[in-house]
């Protein structure tokens, strides 16, 4: 009987402490902030409808590349910002540029990226893809959201900064790619360039998240959603062999069948489990105090309890909520014999892995072999970059968030997990404060137009991404 007192006592000390983290864990509120800057808005739209209308599309195969587009854009640069090419050291690396602004001090440098190369132009469009056209409400054509707006924006805030006589309290480079949709090296040539130069920037500001709406059960606002780390990811071969031959005496098992059963069990297994990461795991502290559901603000407040079935949520919400938690495999291409009536020599596919922190290539390959146990089938790494180290959320995260509060006031700011890739990966080697934010307000038609037919920006996000870079500036 005392033992049955005891458990129902231990019970409801669980239930109480429970409901008592569940009733603190609330919101931490920031002072909503804007300020409006005399910006030439007109001139603003003008130059980034001048940049969609340069066709800097990258390619692997660099004999498909239009290398004067790409010209031609690096002179827009130099010519439409007179007072950053008057002020700054202009340089020229990989395909990119790099602006260097001196200020006050070389000790707490801050990194602005972005990149100018685009993706190939694919099905159908209701308008000529490197248009430009501005109408009342948008700014139409391919990189208007990935990412020539937030260059544009960037280019502009600074020109405009120093045409009021700004000093910067410590240097600023400017940093752009030309080759980020197809993984090219710019960046980390960049990288290295700072190494060399025992240059350590204090601050990278990437794309990456934006604003989005839905992000989180029962939390309405829209949200910020400002990376600090990011997925890694492997493209992977593997290939099996066989003798070839007619189709008409087939053999038991041909390549094509034997590569067949390992797919099937890498798409079946359970080998790639779901890990609460801190990025995941600050996401979910920022957001569900927001949340109007008492059961969602119970379970997160409560994760050193609950985590088995905040895991179970991920699981049965899929997408993006799930791949934060853990390595996904995607099946990508595949190729066999090249006639019907003959025998494959060999068969294989191609796999891409988007690696979870603290999860290796190493780790995923060695899962790999252990899953299809076949040592006859090749297993060849065709390229990876690991997952990245997690950046420091403090005071300069806090610039950060308070220069997306000035602009957008109603927002939540909350850290996350990039589970896509960015040039700034390369940035975590050198700078322990990479973050990853587009400064836009887009819904999910808008993030369908990434990489898709009919991209376009709203006039609304051209401005207010010139807002949010001047807002941060006033802090540099």
């Amino acid at each position: 009987m005392i033992g049955l007192y005891i458990g129902l006592g231990v019970l409801g000390l669980l239930i109480l402490i429970v409901f008592v983290k569940t009733i603190q864990f609330k919101p931490v509120l920031y002072p909503e902030m804007k300020k409006k800057y005399s910006i030439d808005e007109k001139r603003v739209i003008e130059n980034l409808s001048e940049k969609i209308k340069i066709p800097t599309i990258s390619n692997l195969d660099s004999k498909k590349i239009d290398h004067h587009a790409f010209t031609a854009f690096k002179e827009h640069l130099k010519t439409h910002y007179p007072l950053i090419n008057e002020q700054s050291t202009y340089q020229e690396i990989g395909t990119g540029v790099m602006f260097h602004i001196k200020g006050l001090s070389n000790e707490e440098p801050t990194v602005l990226m972005a990149h100018f190369d685009v993706v190939p132009v694919d099905g159908k469009w209701t308008f000529e893809p490197f248009s430009g056209d501005v109408d009342e409400s948008y700014v139409y054509g391919r990189g208007t959201l990935d990412t020539k707006h937030s260059l544009n924006a960037i280019m502009e805030a600074v020109e405009y900064s120093l045409s009021q006589g700004k000093i910067f309290k410590n240097d600023l480079y400017i940093c752009f790619s030309g080759e980020e949709e197809i993984y090219g090296d710019t960046q980390k040539q960049m990288v290295e360039y700072f190494k060399a130069n025992e240059i350590n920037p204090y601050m990278v500001l990437d794309e990456g998240g934006a604003i989005v709406s839905n992000m989180f059960p029962g939390v309405s606002k829209k949200v910020a959603v400002v990376g600090i780390a990011e997925k890694g990811f492997m493209n992977l071969k593997l290939t099996a062999f066989s003798k070839g031959g007619h189709a008409s005496t087939p053999p038991k098992d041909t390549a094509l069948t034997v590569l067949s059963k390992a797919v099937l069990r890498l798409n079946r297994t359970k080998q790639f489990k779901l890990k609460l990461t801190e990025p995941v795991r600050t996401l979910f502290d920022t957001l569900a105090p927001y949340s109007k559901s008492f059961p969602i603000r119970m379970i997160f407040a409560n994760l050193w309890l609950f985590t088995p079935v905040v895991k179970l949520i991920a699981k049965l919400s899929g997408g993006e909520i799930l791949s934060m938690f853990k390595t996904t495999q995607a099946f990508t291409v595949s190729q066999a014999s090249d006639a019907i009536n003959v025998l494959p020599t060999s068969a294989s596919v191609g796999i891409n892995y988007r690696l979870r922190p603290h999860e290796t290539s190493d780790q995923v390959v060695k899962k790999i072999k252990k899953i299809i146990k076949n040592d006859d089938i090749k297993i060849e790494v065709i390229k990876v970059s690991e997952a990245t180290s997690t950046s420091v959320v403090d005071e300069v995260f806090g610039v950060v968030r308070q220069a997306i509060k000035k602009t957008w006031p109603e927002v939540i700011v909350t850290p996350y997990l990039i589970v896509a890739t960015s040039d700034s990966r390369h940035y975590h080697e050198i700078c322990d404060r990479v973050y990853k934010f587009s400064p836009m307000d887009v819904s999910k038609d808008d993030l369908k137009l990434i990489h898709g037919e009919d991209e376009k920006i709203s006039i609304d996000n051209v401005i207010h991404g010139v807002y949010f870079y001047l807002s941060l500036i006033e802090k540099l």
